[in-house]
C-alpha cells in the first residue's frame, strides 16, 4: 500500500507514461534522476549555455500536448518546463533561463532520494502498471546504481517522437517565472 508521498510520485510516472508511450528505461530513469537531482548541467559557460539555449527555441519542432509545467518530483521541490507551450503562452525566455541556472548553481540533488524514486518505479513495475516498453526496469536502475546513478540522455526513440524540449527548474525560481 502507498502512502501519501508515493501516490504522488505514482501520479507523476502515470501521467507521464501516458503522455509519452514510446518512452524507454533510460526516459524514466531521466524523469526519476531530474526528479532528484535537479538538472544535470552544470553551467561553466553561461553565454554558451544562452546561446545554445536561443538556438533551441528558434528551432523548435512540433511536439506533443504539454504542460507548460510539469511538476516532476512528488513533493513538488522540481519542475521540467516544456518550452514550447510556455514560449508559445508568451512568457519571457530570459526568465526562464535565468531561472535555469541559479538552478544549476544553487539546487543540491539527493542520492537517498533517487534511490527511493528507484524503490517506488520497481514496486509499481511488479504491480503491473508500466508499459512493456519498460518492462527491463529493474534491470536497468541495478546498473545505473552500479554506475552510481549517473545522469543519461533520452532515447533516440523518444527524441524522435516528442523532440522534448524543457528546462529542469527548482522551485525556488519557479515563482520568478510567474507561471504558477
Amino acid at each position: 500500500m502507498s502512502n501519501d508521498r508515493e501516490s504522488g510520485f505514482r501520479r507523476i510516472i502515470r501521467s507521464h507514461t501516458i503522455r509519452y508511450p514510446l518512452m524507454k528505461c533510460n526516459d524514466i530513469y531521466k524523469l526519476i534522476y531530474q526528479a532528484a537531482m535537479g538538472s544535470a548541467h552544470s553551467i561553466s559557460r553561461v553565454e554558451t549555455a544562452r546561446e545554445y539555449f536561443l538556438e533551441e527555441i528558434s528551432n523548435m519542432s512540433n511536439g506533443p500536448g504539454e504542460p507548460a509545467v510539469d511538476t516532476i518530483a512528488h513533493d513538488g521541490s522540481i519542475f521540467r518546463i516544456n518550452i514550447r507551450p510556455y514560449v508559445q503562452a508568451g512568457f519571457n525566455p530570459e526568465k526562464l533561463f535565468e531561472a535555469f541556472v541559479q538552478t544549476g548553481k544553487e539546487y543540491t540533488g539527493s542520492t537517498e532520494k533517487l534511490e527511493l524514486y528507484c524503490w517506488w518505479l520497481i514496486r509499481i513495475k511488479e504491480e503491473g502498471q508500466l508499459p512493456d516498453n519498460i518492462r527491463d526496469i529493474d534491470q536497468y536502475l541495478r546498473e545505473m546504481s552500479e554506475l552510481d546513478y549517473p545522469a543519461v540522455h533520452h532515447s533516440s526513440e523518444y527524441r524522435n517522437a516528442y523532440s522534448p524540449s524543457y528546462r529542469v527548474i527548482a522551485s525556488a525560481f519557479i515563482r520568478d517565472l510567474n507561471i504558477i
